[in-house]
């Protein structure tokens, strides 16, 4: 059996991109979550999966709304990165950012390089997290620099090496 701690160290030597998930709460409040378990499936339909852990607020928000919106992050926007990694309840920083509405309501999280407004295809429990297949419904795209990345179980940026 794999020891997870070095099974997490050893998923850390894969550099990704960040990613904030974005979905409506139970009053219809922008929700957000720092994530880099992002991927596209295909172009026919336009597809991506995200993976959401069930001890997640997001999780909960997910399953009932069925939408969801992929922020993709910008270099400048590490103190979001951060910001959304944490737990609602210890988020005590006072950091301004805003949302706007996609088409169909799921907050953007405004500067993000790219967004997706996805409504949920399907869904694959495994273990602790639920996989979420979505179906991109919109597309945003800014002119927002280089992206936010993230290795060895931190910030990266491959121009400072």
């Amino acid at each position: 059996m794999l020891d997870n701690d070095e099974f997490r160290s050893a998923l850390s030597q894969f550099a990704t991109g960040v990613t904030v998930i974005t979905t409506l709460d139970d009053e219809g409040q922008p929700h957000s979550m720092t994530a880099n378990a992002f991927s596209s499936i295909c172009l026919d339909p336009p597809t991506v999966m995200v993976c959401i852990a069930h001890g997640t607020h997001t999780f909960g928000y997910l399953e009932k709304t069925g939408r969801f919106g992929v922020n993709i992050l910008n270099r400048e926007q590490q103190d979001l990165g951060a910001y959304f990694a944490k737990k609602p309840e210890n988020r005590t920083e006072d950091l301004e950012y805003h949302y706007s509405k996609a088409e169909n309501g799921v907050p953007i999280l405004d500067g993000s390089m790219v967004f997706f407004g996805c409504e949920v295809l399907g869904a694959h429990v495994y273990g602790d997290h639920t996989i979420y297949v979505g179906e991109v419904k919109e597309m945003r795209q800014n002119e927002s620099g280089a992206p936010l990345m993230f290795f060895a179980s931190r910030w990266y940026n491959p121009s400072e090496e």
